[in-house]
């Protein structure tokens, strides 16, 4: 069991305004393992850096220069993955990124294909968060989509172009007076509202995140 856990996590914005609400909302969907820290004297942080490239350069930092802790790094994908996470942020033009020395797969955790993903996954949540916002459209948002038969592992929400997910949220939201879908505005706020285990159950890479803690931990989730 490990004593020290950090989440180094991309999309904070780049200013304490924006990161600090950021942090709040991350900490409020991944709540079982933060209350599972605590009850395990764990000690938890999650660290939000105004853009990728600024993440993973803190995370490879933070690995030399705090060895006792537990380093996750978690970005969006960006596109379709097919590799494993370390292989895919190494081949993905614009990161290029070069695992760590000493770094499992377990430490890259990936949102695929982006943050977004994940409130498609739980409808009824955005839908609960916009409910008093004069002009949302519901029918924007797609049905919560059928879990796969298995051994497949890639669901509807996964298989989804980032392109394709910002589309989805503009339209819901283009008819609201200054209420337009944007990360930092909206992001971390919806982070706070949507289910963990829906979005679980439908991102595949989301329930990896919460496994990996999890087993750091020494539980269950």
């Amino acid at each position: 069991m490990v004593k020290s856990i950090a989440i180094h996590l991309e999309g904070g914005g780049n200013s304490e305004a924006t990161i600090s609400p950021f942090r709040h909302g991350m900490s409020q969907f991944l709540q079982p393992l933060v209350t599972a820290a605590r009850q395990r004297g764990i000690r938890w942080r999650i660290i939000p850096y105004g853009g990728r490239s600024q993440a993973f350069r803190y995370f490879c930092d933070a690995l030399k220069t705090e060895t006792d802790v537990f380093h996750i790094l978690l970005v969006d994908a960006e596109e379709a993955v097919t590799r494993t996470h370390w292989e895919h942020l190494k081949h993905r033009i614009g990161d290029e990124w070069v695992a760590p020395a000493g770094v499992n797969d377990e430490q890259c955790q990936l949102m695929i294909v982006t943050m977004e993903t994940w409130f498609l996954a739980d409808p009824a949540g955005v839908m609960e968060f916009f409910k008093h916002t004069k002009g949302f459209d519901k029918d924007a948002l797609p049905g919560t989509p059928p879990l796969p038969a298995p051994p497949k592992v890639a669901t509807v929400l996964q298989a989804m172009s980032k392109a394709k997910v910002n589309e989805i949220l503009a339209r819901a939201t283009r008819k609201t007076k200054g209420e337009q879908y944007e990360k930092i505005n909206h992001g971390a706020k919806l982070l706070g509202k949507i289910d963990p285990q829906k979005v679980r159950q439908q991102c595949p890479a989301c329930d990896r995140l919460f496994r990996t803690l999890a087993k750091a931990m020494g539980t269950t989730v």
